[in-house]
């Protein structure tokens, strides 16, 4: 019985891999990346952690296990507790990334590292490095495993808020390192901990990241053409009335990237110079032409 399940999860996974094969390479990438950061970045300074990987370090610098053995041993074990109030693909993803971590980890831990004079700029640098990995693999609705599946899986059962359950979970196990490293390298571990949380938030965005542009012209049939016909993409338009003049002043919602607004800017701007433009900053964009909804 016990090798037909461990069957269907390979056939459902390799499934799941053609469905989503960029999935599949940004859960790669960010999970090496992670590793890396780990053995390279952390565990030479000794710095303190959270979640799983708080854990991991613990047992290496209190009974010299390797971390590779944590993460693999404790994913599973927790995977195993909540897979019921869990969604097949969030399991699927948890359990690949996490074996490839625990893989990568082993394999990481074969070779030496130079250390940095300087515990502070490693703490950065550690921080961006497992920043970045994270970011990758939660952009896809991937998951790291440890804490993650804790707070999704009593988020199921009990109903609990997942950033404050969260929140105490990881402070927790920071705290917890107090025995086993001094305060400086808690501190740094904590200077880590938030340069990663930031990292990962940049991730999240700089992929999604788009320009609203909002375009008051009297031109708005040139602007309207040079949208459609030359840049081809969709756009709103909308009915206004100057709050002034209560004249009728149509404006046109689009958005673009970057260089994309930069375009419309100009040509606005060489058609129609007393045109009104607003360009705002979006962090996510779902539907046609942009971020589908199943990728949510």
């Amino acid at each position: 019985m016990e090798r037909f399940n461990l069957r269907k999860i390979a056939m459902q996974f390799g499934e799941l891999v053609r469905a989503e094969w960029s999935t599949f390479w940004f859960a790669t990438l960010g999970a090496v990346l992670m590793s890396f950061s780990i053995i390279a970045l952390v565990v030479p300074y000794r710095f303190a952690g959270a979640g799983l990987a708080g854990v991991a370090l613990l047992a290496r610098y209190v009974f010299d296990v390797s971390p590779a053995w944590v993460i693999a041993a404790g994913n599973l074990l927790l995977l195993a507790w909540g897979w019921r109030a869990l969604s097949p693909r969030f399991v699927l993803w948890t359990l690949y990334v996490s074996m490839l971590s625990s893989g990568a980890v082993a394999f990481f831990e074969l070779f030496r590292y130079p250390v940095l004079g300087n515990t502070f700029r490693a703490a950065l640098l550690g921080g961006v490095c497992s920043g970045i990995g994270m970011g990758l693999v939660f952009r896809v609705g991937g998951s790291t495993g440890g804490t993650d599946v804790i707070v999704a899986a009593a988020k199921k059962r009990w109903g609990v808020d997942m950033g404050m359950f969260s929140f105490y979970i990881n402070t927790a196990i920071l705290f917890l390192s107090w025995f086993a490293v001094d305060l400086e390298q808690l501190l740094m571990g904590g200077v880590l901990l938030y340069v990663e949380s930031v990292t990962i938030d940049s991730v999240l965005k700089s992929f999604d990241r788009r320009k609203q542009v909002t375009v008051i012209t009297c031109k708005v049939e040139e602007v309207k053409r040079f949208i459609v016909d030359d840049m081809e993409k969709g756009a709103t338009l909308i009915r206004g009335e100057g709050a002034y003049t209560g004249a009728e002043r149509p404006m046109i919602m689009v958005v673009l990237n970057r260089r994309q607004a930069m375009e419309l800017k100009l040509f606005t701007v060489s058609v129609d110079p007393n045109a009104f433009i607003i360009m705002a900053d979006v962090a996510e964009v779902v539907g046609e032409g942009f971020k589908h909804w199943k990728n949510i």
